[in-house]
């Protein structure tokens, strides 16, 4: 079997941005499948609450504490180490504790779609990776 891919690395810690305004996020990898991307929250901060409709997620908290957020379940905290997968179709969002920054990466296929399910008048200024435009 011959491979094809490129391998790609970089530390973390070197890249990690805060904003007062709202939460970061940026590229890490990239590859024809995958994708790799990093969220940095401020105290408080969230992703809106949004759906992959057709791709699976998996999140990692680097650092900080805060939480996914759902509509119909219990929300599942994250916290320094706290690895969560989330099946694709299943709206959810993050958000940090109000009393911690908090830094997460997150892996989904590459190309990627994201939805709000809901209008949410206090998250709409707050842009999503991958988020088809209606």
């Amino acid at each position: 079997m011959t491979t094809t891919g490129t391998v790609q690395f970089l530390n973390i810690n070197d890249l990690i941005k805060f904003s007062p305004e709202a939460r970061t996020n940026q590229p890490l990898l990239a590859s024809k499948d995958l994708v790799t991307r990093m969220n940095c929250y401020e105290p408080g901060q969230v992703t809106p609450f949004h759906v992959h409709p057709n791709d699976d997620e998996v999140v990692i908290c680097i650092e900080g504490r805060g939480a996914i957020t759902f509509e119909e379940r219990a929300n599942v905290p994250l916290a320094q180490g706290t690895v969560i997968s989330l099946p694709a179709g299943l709206p959810h969002g993050i958000e940090a504790a109000g009393d911690s920054r908090m830094v997460v990466v997150y892996t989904t296929n590459a190309g990627y779609t994201s939805e709000r399910p809901q209008h949410r008048a206090a998250e709409a200024g707050i842009p999503l990776p991958g988020e088809k435009k209606a």
